[in-house]
């Protein structure tokens, strides 16, 4: 079944990953081992929001041609 819920945990858990590591780096002194960590991860948090909109769009895309199909 698609249902897109996979896409958008995924999505959800990549943007709270990136709040907590802007947090880190807003409150951490500059220069500091936890705001370079943090701003090092934000890379990888990036990466997997930008996955899991592409599993979003390619559910859409398969629904929009089973819709066509069905038509």
């Amino acid at each position: 079944m698609i249902d897109g819920s996979s896409g958008l945990q995924g999505i959800q858990k990549g943007m709270t990953q990136m709040r907590q590591q802007a947090h880190t780096v807003a409150t951490e002194n500059a220069g500091s081992r936890q705001s370079n960590t943090a701003m090092v991860e934000m890379s990888p948090s990036q990466r997997h929001v930008e996955a899991n909109v592409k599993t979003l769009q390619a559910e859409d895309r398969m629904i929009g041609s089973l819709l066509d199909v069905r038509a």
